[in-house]
Formats: C-alpha cells, sequence, structure tokens
C-alpha cells in the first residue's frame, strides 16, 4: 500500500481525537490508587534518582523482597518509568493526581503513532476512525488512573513495531528505484541505530521491550534470506545501538530486574495450560465496559483470524511480536489482567478491521457496494458505544470529586501517621503492602503468610477489609502460636500490633 503524506484535514481530525482522549482520560483521574503496591516502588525509585541514593534503595527493597513469604514485585523495577516520575515529585512531592499525567501523555503519543501504523495497512479515513476507537475505549482510558509503565510502554513499543514495519516496507520500494538503490544504505545507516535507541527506550521502560527484536529479526530474515551477511549487516547496528545504552545504564543504575526470576519459585505445568486458557480470552475484557461488549471480541477474533490467514507474510514480524508477548506471559507464573498485553492489543484491532475488508472482497459483486458502508457503521457504533461509556465513567468520577481510595485515602494516612510518630525509625513494620509503606512512613516493611515470619519484625499492620489475600487472617493472627501480640493503634480498616 502506497503511503501518502497526511493531509491537513486528517491531521486536524487526528489531534481532535487526541485531545478527546486526554480529556476524557484526565476526567477519569481519580486522586488515590488501588491497594497494589507497584506504583509506591516506582515512586521511591525516582525519589533515588533525585536524592542520589539508588543503592540504598535497592539495598532495603532487596530487604522486602527477601524476607516477604512471597516476592511482591522485583529489588527494582527498570529505571525508565521513575526516570519519567522524577520532575513530578520534584516539583509536586507523591499526590497520586499529578504522577497519573504522565500516563496521559504518553496515551496521547500512542494514538499518533498507531495512526500512523494503521495508515500502512488502512485507507486515511478508516486509520482516523480506528484510532477513534481505541481513542474513548474506556478501558484503556482507565489504565491512565494507575501509576504504573503500561501505558509509557505501550506507546514507546508501538513506535518500535512501526518503525520496524515501516523500515521493510520503505526499503522495498526505494530498492524499486535507481535513486532508491543508492540512497538505501544511506537512510538505514540513520535508521537502524535510531530504531536500537527506540527498543532500549522500551526495554527501559518494561524489561519485555527486549521482545522487540524478535519482530525486528523476523523482518530481517524475510527481507534479506538467505544473504546472511546483509542480514547481519542491518541487525547489528540496532543490537549495537542498544547494547552500548543498555550497558550504559547498567553502569549508572543500580540492577535490581534479575530478582525477577525469583517469581519462578511459584511455577508449575499445570498453570501452562490455564494461562493459555487465560490470556486467550484476556483480549475480551477491552470491552469489559461497553453496552453489549461481550460479542464485540468473538466477531473480531474471526476476522483477525482472516487477516493472519490471508497476509501471514506481510504481517509476520508483527505476529511474531504478538506471540513472544503472550508466550512471556504465559510462562510467568503471575497473572495481573489486561494490561500485561496492552502492548498487543493494537494489533487485534487493525488486522480484525483488515479482515473484515478482505471479507468484503470476497462478497457478491452485488454486496460490495454497501459493504463498506455497513463496515463504517459497526465501527462507528463501537465508538459511540465506548464513548458513551467513558463519558459515563467520566461524570461519575467528577460527581464523587474524584474519590480517594486505598493507599491515599484518610484511613491509610492514618495509619501512616501514627507509624511516623509512635515507631521507632528503625522499626520493622509487617503489612499486606510493604513497598507502599515504605513508602509514606519510611519504615523498612515485608509481608507474610505466616505466622513464624512475624518475629522477625517489630509490628503488624492488618488490613481488616481483605481478609487471607497476602496476609494472615485478622481473626487468625491473635492465635498465631508463641507470639505476645499488644494491639497499638485500631481504625475502621486497620489495626497495628506491637509484637
Amino acid at each position: 500500500m502506497q503511503i501518502t503524506p497526511v493531509t491537513k484535514r486528517s491531521l486536524l481530525i487526528l489531534a481532535l481525537i487526541v485531545l478527546t482522549a486526554a480529556g476524557l482520560s484526565f476526567a477519569m483521574l481519580t486522586r488515590g490508587h488501588p491497594w497494589w503496591d507497584d506504583f509506591a516502588s516506582y515512586v521511591m525509585q525516582a525519589r533515588a534518582i533525585l536524592n542520589g541514593d539508588m543503592d540504598e534503595f535497592v539495598r532495603r527493597n532487596a530487604f522486602t523482597v527477601q524476607n516477604s513469604s512471597y516476592p511482591p514485585g522485583p529489588v527494582a523495577y527498570p529505571w525508565g518509568y521513575p526516570l519519567l516520575l522524577a520532575p513530578v515529585v520534584a516539583i509536586f512531592g507523591v499526590p497520586a493526581l499529578a504522577l497519573k499525567l504522565v500516563g496521559i501523555a504518553f496515551y496521547a503519543l500512542f494514538l499518533v503513532v498507531f495512526f500512523l501504523l494503521a495508515r500502512t495497512r488502512l485507507a486515511e479515513s478508516e486509520s482516523l476512525l480506528l484510532t477513534g476507537v481505541l481513542a474513548v475505549n474506556p478501558m484503556l482510558l482507565q489504565a491512565n488512573d494507575l501509576i504504573l509503565s503500561d501505558i509509557p510502554f505501550l506507546a514507546v513499543s508501538t513506535l518500535g513495531v512501526l518503525l520496524i514495519d515501516r523500515r521493510d516496507r520503505d526499503s522495498s520500494s526505494r530498492a524499486a528505484t535507481n535513486w532508491g538503490r543508492w540512497s538505501s544504505s544511506r537512510v538505514a545507516a540513520y535508521r537502524d541505530p535510531a530504531l536500537g535507541f527506540v527498543i532500549f527506550l522500551a526495554a527501559l521502560l518494561r524489561t519485555n521491550g527486549i521482545l522487540l527484536f524478535a519482530p525486528l529479526a523476523v523482518a530481517l530474515l524475510v527481507q534479506y534470506w538467505p544473504d546472511w551477511k546483509t542480514l547481519l549487516r542491518r541487525f547489528l547496528p540496532p543490537l549495537g545501538v542498544f547494547s552500548l545504552l543498555y550497558l550504559a545504564v547498567a553502569w549508572s543504575f543500580p540492577n535490581g530486574q534479575d530478582s525477577y526470576l525469583s517469581h519462578f519459585s511459584m511455577f508449575n505445568l499445570p498453570r501452562l495450560w490455564d494461562n493459555f486458557l487465560f490470556y486467550l480470552w484476556l483480549p475480551s475484557w477491552t470491552f469489559n465496559y461497553i453496552p453489549a461488549g461481550a460479542v464485540f471480541y468473538p466477531l473480531l477474533a474471526v476476522f483477525l483470524l482472516l487477516s493472519i490467514a490471508a497476509r501471514w507474510k506481510r504481517d509476520l514480524a508483527i505476529h511474531a511480536y504478538s506471540l513472544a508477548t503472550f508466550g512471556l506471559f504465559i510462562l510467568w507464573p503471575e497473572r495481573q489482567g489486561l494490561r500485561f498485553i496492552y502492548p498487543v492489543l493494537p494489533f487485534l484491532f487493525l488486522f480484525a478491521f483488515d479482515g473484515i475488508k478482505l471479507a468484503i472482497e470476497r462478497l457478491p459483486a452485488g454486496w460490495q457496494a454497501l459493504a463498506p458502508r455497513a463496515v463504517t457503521g459497526f465501527w462507528g457504533i463501537l465508538l459511540l458505544l465506548s464513548l458513551g461509556a467513558s463519558v459515563h465513567w467520566a461524570a461519575g468520577n467528577l460527581a464523587a470529586n474524584r474519590e480517594i481510595n486505598g493507599p491515599f485515602d484518610e484511613f491509610s494516612y492514618d495509619l501512616y501517621e501514627f507509624i511516623r510518630d509512635e515507631t521507632p525509625a528503625d522499626a520493622v513494620v509487617v503489612f499486606v503492602r510493604p513497598r507502599a509503606m515504605r513508602l509514606f512512613t519510611d519504615r523498612d516493611s515485608f509481608m507474610t503468610t505466616r505466622c513464624q515470619d512475624l518475629p522477625k519484625g517489630d509490628y503488624v499492620a492488618v488490613h481488616e477489609k481483605i481478609g487471607d489475600v497476602g496476609q494472615i487472617p485478622p481473626e487468625q493472627i491473635s492465635a498465631c502460636p508463641g507470639l505476645a501480640l499488644e494491639e497499638v493503634f485500631n481504625n475502621r480498616r486497620f489495626t497495628v500490633y506491637r509484637i
């Protein structure tokens, strides 16, 4: 498909789509956060960058990970997202609302990149329509209400896929002309290192960003096989740039991602099949908050498979990235819902749209005149349903004054204030969300579900509302053998015992 410059009209519509998505996303932000404390580790890493004590952060977080009954996270996440948060933390501190603005900015970037990728396979008007569908999807917009690296990684990884895809297409089109044969290597001299830089940025945000080398390798194999010398000549520049930058970061920042391996202590073979079935159906969650959303995923999956079957060679590199991503998380012992597969969700929409167009081509001639209107109507309905659900969600959130929840609410702050004011600075607090405890109180902390671990701490804080999820159940903790627990604090949500 010949790629032409974007028209001014399309640029205006794209800008409107991006601004609408940003406005809706901002209206959906709360002033709190769920009780997942990955965010606390990211914020503490950002603080460590600002304070220049990154090794101290790793030391203290290693204590949390190594003493917990199962690892709540790695010793350190990749430092890319904390680097993005650092300016916000420096200016505003740790209010949840300010920290979430980073995600909105990168969601806007993602929409622009996705539009450019869609134009390689769809008409400009179709690309705008599909970008609009993603722009107002309530599940994706709601993701910006989490202080996590998912949306920045979605933007950068999609950019990497776009560059890999355009690299192959541009090389093919240039090779068709004499000028192209002369200039191809000159363009590659700049584009290949740039691609290595983008893959580095993706891996700096999430370790699995390194999977972008899979689609790059597949694209080069398809383009140059069996010319190994040319293949290696094209593969080595991005790999070299990536390696140099990655080594520079490894020298500048302490590592902690190797602690991810400890999560495989929870791995077992039956889990593989369960994970396969789970991730096979997981994309359907994209439509959870849309009226009649249950019908969309099975329908789109049919057209997705049609596109894969008909154009597998054209899209092999992107499919390789999707398979590598799914394969990684099928092997990963823990599940965290839709957020793990955000990087491949855009391809479901893109190839489903492509599959619908392929199906139209196979219709009888008399039907083909009406079919494009039906397709536009289908995606238009999905856009309107998504927009309506997002507007409803945003209006409810604003009416509730951006409700504060989880670790940022008043009951949690009462707990933190007690811990800061009434416990020694070197006290160790056992708590179900140990990284949040350390973020807000500066006390070392770990989590456990075992009574025998409690003597390693000085205090234990019990969350009264979550039962046995990641802690000793509130009704059983007083029965832990060989321990004398003295209640020293209580509010409607938490009880603290001195051990």
